[in-house]
């Protein structure tokens, strides 16, 4: 295994590329922010410097040809798209990572597993480790409920109320802590949202009612997460609406796919309502606090 530079990101991408839906965080971070100039542990004047959303990236090769991804996002994150991972790897991805703090990982359950055990993970202490269906819609395909709510781009004025709704929802969902930390992280993820215009809100008589948004978006195919309706306003369809009425207004602009991940059976219900089918299932783990990878 071998870190990647930038002579290798062709074929990084064209690796992914057919396995899009299983990468998209490591796909889409790759075009938006692009690989980290800084490492872990620099201490020069541009230490730090790196959008948290660069990645560091390791290679695994067979015959001249990449057979894995091991990415690691300046945030803290472990994504990757390794489907021939083995034991035999595990040195060289303990290696690789070592020293690093971690908020969270999560990908295709049979690569997850092989993620915890190369590197150790504490899985008992995790605020979240939970596996969850995955499902893929093409857009030729989607279904636009009918009922209230027109759909709008969020603008700055919002921040201070989705910053609460994603706090609410990561601590029902993730089983985060409402803590400072972890409300600033919220405010930073809303914000580049917002500046990529990627976060959408639906409002019924100029009451915002429901938000939803991209995770990371491709030409051709896009995430859906962050989807959040208040407790007192469930039931009314207004979270598969406001998913449903984005996509719509993404194919318009030429994506021809979609991805998520649902958190519950509710939800599980909302998209399959508006043409999602299960294509597999995620594994998801988050620590809060984060630990650091090596420690014991």
């Amino acid at each position: 295994m071998r870190r990647a530079t930038q002579a290798d990101l062709a074929a990084v991408q064209d690796f992914l590329a057919p396995r899009v839906a299983t990468s998209m965080f490591l796909s889409g971070n790759l075009r938006d922010q692009g690989l980290t100039q800084t490492d872990a542990g620099d201490t020069g004047p541009d230490a730090g410097a790196d959008h948290r959303k660069s990645m560091t990236l390791w290679l695994s090769e067979g015959a001249g040809q990449i057979t894995g991804v091991i990415g690691y996002a300046a945030a803290g994150y472990v994504v990757f798209e390794a489907p021939a991972l083995t034991a035999a790897d595990y040195p060289a991805i303990r290696a690789a990572l070592f020293g690093r703090a971690l908020l969270g990982l999560n990908g295709a359950v049979d690569q997850v597993a092989h993620l915890v055990a190369a590197l150790d993970l504490p899985c008992h202490r995790a605020a979240m480790d939970e596996v969850e269906p995955h499902y893929h819609l093409a857009l030729c395909d989607l279904t636009i409920p009918t009922g209230a709510g027109q759909l709008r781009p969020a603008v700055t004025q919002d921040l201070p109320l989705l910053t609460q709704w994603r706090m609410a929802s990561e601590v029902e969902i993730l089983g985060a802590r409402d803590s400072v930390e972890n409300r600033d992280r919220a405010r930073t993820s809303l914000q580049e949202l917002l500046a990529a215009d990627r976060l959408r809100l639906l409002e019924q008589d100029g009451v915002v009612v429901a938000m939803t948004n991209f995770n990371a978006a491709l030409p051709a195919i896009v995430q859906v997460g962050g989807v959040y309706t208040p407790p007192d306003l469930r039931g009314m369809g207004y979270a598969r609406r406001a998913v449903a009425l984005h996509l719509a207004e993404a194919q318009a602009q030429g994506v021809t796919e979609a991805i998520l991940f649902a958190a519950n059976a509710a939800a599980a219900r909302a998209y399959e309502a508006i043409g999602f089918a299960q294509i597999g299932s995620y594994r998801i783990v988050n620590f809060d606090p984060g630990i650091t990878l090596g420690e014991t």
